[in-house]
């Protein structure tokens, strides 16, 4: 019965976002998307498509080409991308005053062992409401911030709703020519906000709403989560500023936070990712791999998964035969495929690295690699590449989102797919490692 339905699970994210790449792309092949009456090649809007739905924001074409009508499709197309189809089709049958099924809730409740079945219908529900709610008070800051550069009332409202919308689900698309460089303090902060608060993840939400509610305490998840993230944001703004010191032009404090902030999959930077040293590269490759946090709009590793492999590796030293996070001991299957889902990712990483380095030959092989792990990682921060690709190179950045979007997913719902408990125990034999 579980198998049946984390099988259900896989073709449900595999095919859900295959058919909307496909409207997406029809949509951005409609007259009037381009500006000055251009027409969108097949490739290109297949793969600004694929960007869009997978909550990327690379782009083989510059932003600024589309119309504002081009320009809302890929709004839309970001926040459906964004909610998950699973998430959308249950929330439009909570609208309609229906229940989830019992198949529905089962493979919610599925994908994350600390919710339990009752609760999975009020998670849908949280979904929806803290993502909009997050995105509509975000984009009030980012306009008022945007008058305050002297930017039209008008125009403003749209530019605004594009910024929430794409730094919530930290895709990284703005309507802008320098990224975020050029917008008003209050744009920037609400901006970076928006990219933490969609990083967080809704299990984070949901469990914070109810912890307030009944004054209980947060699930060891939350707290996982929590902490890692104020780590990893404080860690990468202090090494951003410090490895700019020595360079002409060097970066400012809220440039550095910003940068900590929106690389874990974001896609936005406030500094020329051209002037950075190599350090600050390699940083950002990092923080890409790592990711944001399970069941949130960011890519990566995600930060529980490094977190337990951390632990496991401290308890390893200390000579400790249990795993410990937060006084609380962590089951050994978690352990396990902590472990797997880091080897397994890396070893991808390494391959479509190599894959890149056939299709692009002409890129240098730092950019290559960090081309690579950001269209893995839907990041979305890129030196321009794609825009330098042939018809081969761009499917071959198509293929890495889609699978850096549902890929981690695939991969845990056939981890949790093949559990069973072992009928036969084999005699234990130590191996030389080391």
């Amino acid at each position: 019965m579980a198998n049946r339905f984390v099988k259900r699970g896989q073709l449900l994210f595999l095919f859900s976002f295959a058919f909307l790449i496909a409207v997406g792309t029809l949509l951005l092949k409609i007259p009037g998307t381009m500006r000055e009456g251009e027409f969108l090649r097949w490739i290109d809007a297949f793969f600004t498509a694929t960007s869009a739905v997978c909550i990327t924001g690379l782009t083989s074409v510059d932003i600024l080409k589309f119309s504002p009508f081009g320009q809302g499709i890929i709004t839309l197309l970001v926040e459906v991308g964004g909610i998950g189809i699973m998430t959308l089709s249950a929330s439009i049958l909570l609208a309609l005053g229906r229940g989830l099924s019992f198949s529905d809730t089962l493979l919610i409740s599925s994908l994350n062992d600390n919710f339990s079945l009752r609760g999975a219908e009020g998670l849908t529900r949280t979904v929806i409401r803290y993502m909009l709610v997050s995105e509509l008070c975000g984009g009030i800051l980012i306009y008022i911030g945007m008058l305050c550069t002297g930017a039209s009332c008008w125009s403003s409202i749209g530019e605004s709703l594009m910024v929430s919308v794409t730094s919530f689900c930290n895709a990284g698309f703005t309507p802008f020519a320098d990224g975020m460089a050029s917008q008003h303090r209050l744009s920037q902060t609400a901006c970076a906000a928006l990219n933490i608060l969609g990083g967080l993840g809704v299990y984070v939400i949901y469990d914070l709403v109810g912890a307030w509610r009944k004054k209980s305490k947060l699930r060891l998840h939350s707290r996982i989560v929590l902490w890692g993230s104020a780590f990893l944001l404080i860690t990468g703004a202090l090494l951003f500023y410090l490895f700019s010191l020595h360079d002409r032009n060097p970066m400012g404090w809220f440039d550095a936070f910003f940068l900590s902030a929106t690389s874990r999959t974001a896609g936005f930077s406030t500094f020329p990712l051209e002037n950075l040293p190599s350090g600050s590269v390699a940083l950002i490759i990092l923080l890409m791999m790592i990711g944001t946090s399970p069941g949130s709009t960011g890519g990566g590793i995600k930060i529980t998964t490094v977190a337990i492999a951390f632990a496991a590796i401290k308890s390893t030293i200390s000579g400790n035969r249990d795993v410990l996070l937060f006084k609380r001991k962590i089951p050994m299957d978690n352990v396990l495929r902590a472990f797997s889902i880091i080897v397994i990712y890396t070893l991808i990483c390494g391959f479509a690295v190599i894959g890149m380095h056939l299709v692009y030959p002409a890129g240098e092989p730092e950019i290559n690699l960090f081309e690579t792990v950001s269209a893995l990682t839907t990041t979305g921060l890129s030196f321009g590449t794609p825009q330098k690709m042939d018809e081969i190179g761009k499917l071959f950045m198509i293929f890495l989102m889609y699978f850096g979007r549902l890929g981690p997913y695939t991969i845990m719902l056939f981890l949790l797919g093949r559990e069973k408990q072992g009928r036969l125990h084999y005699p234990e034999e130590r191996v030389v490692i080391g």
